[in-house]
């Protein structure tokens, strides 16, 4: 299985206009295989968004290493081929959002490709159909609600065909129903389309279902595991910063009240079992 991101002792800084060094990463070591889900959890200054912008190469590493689908970003004649393999989609959908119309915009990153017309009209239908997003086709993309706008945005990287997608706090400006689409979204390109998919949020739910999770503290990895193995580590997410998803924290907090259930991350699946409670 091919490795899609080999981040090797890697280091980011940001440099003041006095010339001091701030570091965001402090030598990270981060892999991701092709056809995972990765969630990286972590508090403000964590890094998590840092190395994000390191992945599609909108950033070059101060040290080490970042190896996207096996190219070095920080070699220039790689530039292309990275940002072909590898899309974004930020927080806000407007810095995306770059016609006046739906299907224009959608069609902006396959025409700086040099496709044929007949391809870059199916790449907008296909882009299109797997958002659910057919019927505004023609519409203008500012008349859109906040989680229409997200899925054009999105919409607009699929149209590139990208083996990878990073989401770096997507749904952070969306209401919980929003949030809730653009979540079951990113499960279906990675169920279904077989995208590989980095989700950087601060939201712990919408994480339950990834693959892995890698939680950050001030530019480092505390540990990586799966969702299991992290929301049930009282003293890691202590040290992190961060709160479990309710339905985590409500099983530990039955538990620890002698009421014997088991650790559920799904909240339908504890309600269950506590109605079976006797």
């Amino acid at each position: 299985m091919q490795t899609m991101i080999d981040a090797s002792k890697l280091k980011f800084a940001y440099v003041s206009e006095d010339g001091d060094y701030t570091f965001a990463l402090n030598g990270v070591d981060i892999q991701v295989a092709q056809g995972e889900f990765v969630a990286i959890l972590g508090r403000n200054g964590s890094g998590k968004s840092t190395f994000a912008k390191l992945v599609n190469a909108l950033n070059l590493p101060t040290e080490g290493k970042m190896v996207v689908a096996g190219m070095d970003t920080t070699d220039e004649a790689n530039l292309l081929d990275i940002r072909k393999t590898a899309g974004m989609v930020f927080q806000n959908p407007d810095n995306q959002l770059v016609a006046t119309i739906v299907e224009e915009d959608i069609a902006f990153g396959p025409e700086n490709l040099g496709l044929p017309r007949e391809e870059i009209y199916d790449r907008i239908d296909y882009a299109l159909s797997t958002v659910h997003m057919e019927a505004y086709r023609g519409h203008a993309p500012h008349m859109l609600s906040g989680g229409q706008k997200q899925r054009i945005a999105i919409a607009g990287v699929l149209a590139m065909k990208p083996k990878l997608i990073v989401f770096d706090e997507s749904t952070a400006m969306l209401d919980p129903k929003g949030r809730q689409d653009i979540l079951e979204l990113i499960r279906q390109l990675n169920r279904e389309e077989k995208i590989t998919i980095v989700l950087i949020t601060h939201y712990m739910d919408e994480t339950v279902h990834a693959d892995r999770l890698v939680v950050m503290k001030n530019g480092f990895v505390l540990r990586e595991g799966k969702p299991q193995e992290i929301f049930f580590d009282r003293e890691l997410l202590a040290q992190a910063g961060l709160i479990a998803p309710f339905a985590a924290q409500l099983s530990m907090d039955l538990a620890a009240a002698g009421i014997a259930v088991k650790p559920e991350l799904d909240a339908e699946k504890l309600a269950e079992e506590v109605c079976q409670l006797k």
